[in-house]
């Protein structure tokens, strides 16, 4: 594993995009602009999705680099 995903700063902009927009979708919706809202709240769903999705694979690596540190641990201690 080269890089290591880091999602926490990127993560925390990701919500207050999906905030902006969701906001925005509830504005046009009140506004009764209902094709605007929906798109709105189209894209604010797809960047959750694209967050959940990041979320997932960072959890992953750390599960991977943290089984290795362990099973390294381990070899260094019956050496």
């Amino acid at each position: 594993m080269k890089h290591k995903l880091n999602m926490l700063e990127p993560g925390l902009r990701m919500l207050a995009v999906f905030g902006i927009i969701s906001i925005i979708g509830l504005v046009f919706y009140l506004l009764r602009w209902d094709l605007a809202a929906y798109i709105a709240a189209g894209i604010a769903v797809l960047i959750l999705l694209v967050l959940m999705v990041l979320l997932i694979i960072e959890a992953h690596q750390d599960k991977v680099l943290n089984e290795r540190a362990i099973r390294e641990n381990k070899e260094k201690h019956i050496d």
